[in-house]
């Protein structure tokens, strides 16, 4: 519930007589005096002197506050819908706002301001809100800043001179986005997997082929050898052994079925030649001298000179060993280079640009730490502007987010979470930071010494690789806790004594020392300050979006195999220590 803020802060009677005393005002506040019918005026916004109160028509006299105010809320009972009002943004403003018209409070009687000024913002929000698709807060939100970042006057007498949108989907909506990406992933995933299914069918096809037409050329060179040359049995049992050596058995069963075939056709033809033999003496149709002869003549004519089968030894039904087998026919021509696929030569090639993570390429934690320090009070909002141009970077960056693990740390006299270690998505919480207190170096450190060992076990649970945190120090104020952070320090970065050191990267934009920034980076060539006596608005923006350049190009090197860590300085500023 939003805490009612009075604008009228005093109503009394207007006294007249000699003796009347006429009541003080402060700065921040307008006097409205009004007669018995109700018509109101002001007096520079200033109490009448006492001679004017003794001879005033007016009787009553209204305290207006004229002052600044400033309120952050969340519009969470009114969310502001999204293209085609199917999912909605809950909007954080931070708005300030005087009085312009102190008549105009008293004549509509405004007790509470706040209900008229997020009407006010609701009402002005809604229809740019609607042109935006859920996805497209951060456009959403600059759509906003731009139209309504000056402010404006209300009709109630109200100036709203300043307004600071943040949106974010709901709960619904950043489930539904979440599910989205996760979609996204699995159709991506599948593609992936189809292709890789289509390359080894593509190349289980060619083996196929392959080995098709070389089965093909082997039986056409084997009838090449072959030729004219008479299939006899015998032969047709030598193909059969030559092709299947393993086979002998049944290559010895066949041929001695086929020689006892042969064999009772022969004794068949001889007890017929016989016969015809005996009716031609029984029958005197040949003389005894005529026998031997005609004999000799009859059995030629027959063909039984030799009764026995073509190619076989005429003392053996069978073979003594094993028939010695020509050659089947010449082996196939090898492949000429390069014309027959190697079984690992259809490796997926993916071009560079599209190349998607996969885990085996490993994960890189960073970590953001910046000072929330009363010390860079006047830039907080240039700070975490930085912050969610960081943030929108890596969600636009599809490629490389999965491949960054992510947390936000804010540190003054002590420090808070404002982004725990994990993804950057599209639903993600995009982080704010808050001024407070003096800067104590020693706890930012001792936290980080703390959270990164947690963290990385963490991570090396769920992914096989993991690399060397890297820790973006950024401050803008000298430590309040004196030396005392230089032991933590030591202890964060002691790669003999901790296990995951980190690279540490600090900059320095304001008040914040060159030779700390110097002391702090963990390599010369990663500390850096601010050109002296330039904008420290402008500063902080090149260093955010050179911020947001390294983050990303080292989640492109993980996908390119490389580990290597290169930082340059951002525009503006200059190494640490070149200005110790």
């Amino acid at each position: 519930m939003t805490t009612p803020l009075p604008l009228i802060l005093d109503v009394s009677p207007v006294t007249r007589g000699p003796f009347t005393v006429t009541k003080a005002t402060t700065p921040s506040r307008a006097v409205v005096y009004a007669t018995a019918a109700g018509e109101l005026t002001t007096f520079d916004g200033k109490p009448m002197r006492w001679s004017q109160q003794a001879l005033s028509p007016y009787r009553t006299r209204y305290d207006v506050d004229t002052g600044d105010h400033r309120r952050r809320a969340e519009l969470r009972s009114t969310p502001l819908p999204s293209r085609g009002d199917v999912h909605f943004f809950v909007a954080t403003v931070d708005v300030a706002f005087r009085v312009h018209e102190p008549r105009e409070i008293v004549r509509r009687n405004v007790t509470d301001a706040m209900p008229i000024v997020y009407g006010a913002i609701v009402d002005r929000f809604i229809p740019i809100t609607r042109s935006f698709g859920i996805e497209q807060s951060a456009q959403a939100e600059e759509a906003l800043r731009q139209r309504f970042g000056g402010g404006w006057p209300l009709p109630e007498g109200i100036t709203i001179f300043s307004l600071s949108p943040r949106l974010l989907p709901d709960e619904a909506a950043s489930r539904y986005l979440r599910e989205k990406v996760e979609a996204g992933r699995a159709v991506e995933l599948n593609r992936v997997r189809h292709d890789v299914h289509v390359q080894q069918a593509m190349h289980q096809g060619q083996l196929e082929q392959m080995q098709q037409h070389h089965r093909i050329q082997a039986a056409r060179t084997e009838l090449s050898e072959l030729g004219d040359r008479p299939l006899d049995p015998a032969e047709l049992i030598r193909l059969h052994l030559a092709r299947n050596p393993q086979d002998t058995m049944t290559a010895m069963q066949l041929f001695a079925a086929h020689e006892q075939a042969m064999l009772q056709r022969q004794d068949l033809h001889n007890q017929q030649t016989t016969e015809l033999f005996r009716f031609l003496v029984e029958k005197d149709l040949i003389l005894a001298a005529d026998v031997e002869p005609m004999l000799a003549h009859t059995m030629r004519r027959l063909g039984a000179t030799d009764v026995r089968p073509a190619g076989l030894s005429a003392t053996s039904a069978g073979w003594t060993q094993p028939p010695v087998l020509g050659s089947a026919g010449p082996e196939p021509a090898g492949e000429p280079e390069g014309g027959r696929a190697k079984p690992n030569a259809t490796i997926l090639e993916q071009d560079p640009k599209t190349r998607v993570w996969t885990p085996a390429a490993g994960v890189q934690p960073v970590y953001v730490m910046v000072d929330e320090s009363a010390d860079v009070a006047p830039w907080i909002g240039d700070l975490s502007n930085g912050l969610h141009t960081l943030h929108d970077a890596l969600v636009q960056a599809a490629d490389v987010t999965p491949a960054i693990r992510l947390a936000v740390l804010g540190f003054a006299d002590e420090v808070a979470s404002r982004l725990r270690m994990d993804v950057v998505t599209a639903g993600s919480q995009s982080p704010w930071l808050t001024p407070r207190g003096p800067a104590n170096y020693a706890n930012a450190f001792e936290t980080l010494l703390d959270n990164i060992g947690h963290d990385i076990e963490a991570l090396k649970a769920q992914q096989p690789h993991v690399r060397r945190p890297i820790v973006f120090f950024l401050s803008g104020s000298a430590p309040r806790d004196g030396e005392s952070w230089t032991r933590p320090y030591q202890r964060l970065v002691d790669r003999n004594a901790h296990r995951y050191a980190p690279n540490v990267v600090a900059c320095g934009i304001g008040a914040a020392p060159p030779a700390l920034i110097a002391t702090i980076a963990t390599e010369p060539t990663f500390g850096f300050v601010m050109v002296p006596d330039s904008d420290v608005h402008a500063a902080i923006a090149q260093y955010w979006r050179a911020l947001a350049a390294s983050v990303i190009n080292s989640g492109r090197a993980l996908l390119d195999g490389s580990g290597e860590l290169t930082i340059s300085p951002p525009a503006g500023f200059r190494i640490a220590s070149e200005l110790v």
